[in-house]
């Protein structure tokens, strides 16, 4: 449901109920000058000519300096001449004013800049009025750019292609995507027809949801209207077929890419189909999907070779990996931090923890910093061979990187005191992350109830299972097993019982992990 208008923008909205529509001339391509530096000190210079110069000059160098992207200094030189007041800024200088506060984000000051055209007696025109839009679009504000648009077209108001485009993306980006199927159709009712980027918007946002269907529905009225599918369009199809295990589908329309002449396959439309059968455990399918590329004539890219290396990691085949690894360094592509950490994770998953860290090493000879992610793999591995000594050493390195920790790191910290029965450090350490503002989730209660359970503290792990609700964290089936393995081990069956009868009220029918301790505590009694 739209908000009211009237309430986001009261002051720009009441003058604008007084403002007729204007059309002006169109913009002239400007020229450039050669640099930023001398389109500044030239305007600086200009400033202080006797006569002063023509706004038009100015605003040339205006119009040059924003296209170099220094929205700062665009935003400087405005006010400076606004408050100097010759010559007097036009409806393009305070144009210029607000197109670069809005790629700033700076919207309050854009909404000020918009009321000064008001109250100039400059006329509103549908360019401005789109570029304010794209600013909130931009902010995650597109609720409220829609909000605009609709005041603007009660007052008469026509928009193009580029303001709708603006919306339908910002829609799409915040994954309403039927709202923005809803301004397509609204915008075909005013007349303006929409073009193949903005269906490709809304293809791709429906993929996203999960809406294959819908998306090959929208894909077939395009197709009826003349509107020639892309390369974008079957990238968005083809990633959301995998995305829905429908890779059958996925496969249908690659090979009715490789059949058309106008539309060929790129990188990314293998990448996609790369690393989908990759994480189906179709390794040997994805490496003759690279192979295709390569006979296509298409140079595999990083992301490609950390697809393929991923796919063998979760195999546990490392030589694999890093021979796909070692081909991608010949064929003269740099490794990225992504690359390094999918081995990593690969050789602690099989606990070559040594070799781990010696990617490590060379991460930092390669002037790579390690990500969080990096961290997280190595110090769950580490954990989990015992390394305690070295896990700490990590974690300090971490910090000296300025990688923050995580709830991931944390969670491995906490399971390691608990492995190792240091109860009390345990305790601590979740008092430190909730003390940081880190929110435990579930897998950080399991871990603390597990732990405490095990260690002989039934009063404390029953505290903090109480407080889950309190905390808007819902147990799972894993919370439940732990503590009904727990009271068991305890003695307290009745306990047991009624916490089984909780588990089932509560959505999670008891599994083989829930009821062997139960049955083997009824026959020792």
């Amino acid at each position: 449901m739209m908000l009211n208008p009237t309430t986001l923008f009261p002051s720009l909205l009441f003058l604008l109920l007084f403002t007729r529509f204007y059309s002006h001339s169109p913009r002239k391509t400007l020229p450039k000058t050669p640099t930023f530096d001398d389109a500044v000190s030239t305007f600086h210079r200009m400033l202080h000519l006797h006569p002063p110069p023509s706004i038009v000059s100015l605003n040339k160098l205006l119009s040059s300096i924003m296209k170099t992207k220094h929205y700062p200094t665009v935003v400087s030189l405005c006010s400076h001449l606004d408050s100097k007041g010759t010559p007097k800024p036009s409806l393009v200088t305070l144009s210029i004013f607000i197109n670069s506060l809005t790629h700033l984000g700076q919207m309050g000051l854009a909404f000020s800049v918009m009321a000064k055209i008001v109250k100039r007696g400059f006329g509103v025109d549908p360019f401005t009025l789109t570029t304010l839009m794209k600013g909130l679009c931009l902010k995650g504000r597109t609720f409220e750019a829609l909000n605009l648009y609709d005041h603007a077209v009660s007052k008469g108001f026509s928009f193009d292609e580029v303001c709708y485009g603006t919306l339908i993306n910002g829609l799409c980006k915040m994954g309403k995507t039927r709202d923005a199927i809803e301004l397509l159709r609204k915008m075909e009712k005013g007349g303006v027809r929409p073009n193949l980027i903005m269906y490709n918007m809304v293809v791709d946002g429906l993929c996203k949801e999960g809406l294959v269907t819908e998306a090959c529905g929208l894909c077939s009225e395009m197709v009826g209207k003349g509107i020639c599918i892309d390369v974008f369009t079957y990238n968005s199809l083809i990633h959301g077929f995998c995305g829905a295990g429908q890779f059958q589908g996925a496969v249908r329309l690659l090979n009715e890419m490789v059949m058309k002449e106008d539309v060929r396959p790129d990188v990314y439309t293998f990448n996609i189909l790369v690393d989908a059968l990759c994480k189906l455990g179709m390794v040997a399918e994805a490496r003759n999907v690279f192979g295709l590329m390569i006979k296509r004539g298409l140079e595999p890219d990083v992301v490609s070779c950390n697809a393929l290396m991923n796919g063998w990691c979760l195999r546990g085949c490392m030589s694999e990996a890093k021979e796909v690894f070692d081909r991608m360094v010949e064929r003269g592509k740099l490794p990225n931090v992504i690359s390094y950490s999918t081995l990593i994770n690969g050789y602690c998953k099989v606990k070559m923890v040594d070799e781990a860290l010696r990617l490590l090493t060379e991460m930092h000879q390669r002037n790579l910093v390690p990500d969080t992610v990096t961290y997280n793999c190595l110090l769950d591995g580490l954990s989990k061979s015992g390394r305690v000594l070295y896990e700490w050493d990590l974690v300090e390195a971490m910090r000296a990187s300025g990688q923050a920790p995580d709830l991931i790191t944390y969670n491995v910290l906490l399971d390691d005191y608990l492995k190792r029965e240091c109860l009390d450090k345990a305790l601590a350490l979740f008092q430190h992350i909730v003390d940081t503002g880190i929110s435990p989730n579930i897998r950080t209660y399991n871990i603390l109830i597990d732990g405490l359970c095990k260690g002989g503290r039934m009063k404390a792990a029953k505290e903090i299972f109480q407080l889950l609700s309190v905390k808007g964290c819902r147990p799972n089936i894993r919370t439940y097993n732990i503590m009904i393995n727990g009271l068991r081990r305890e003695g307290l069956l009745d306990e047991a019982e009624a916490l089984l009868l909780e588990m089932v009220d509560d959505g999670f029918p008891p599994n083989a992990v829930t009821f062997d301790p139960l049955v083997r505590a009824l026959l020792e009694k």
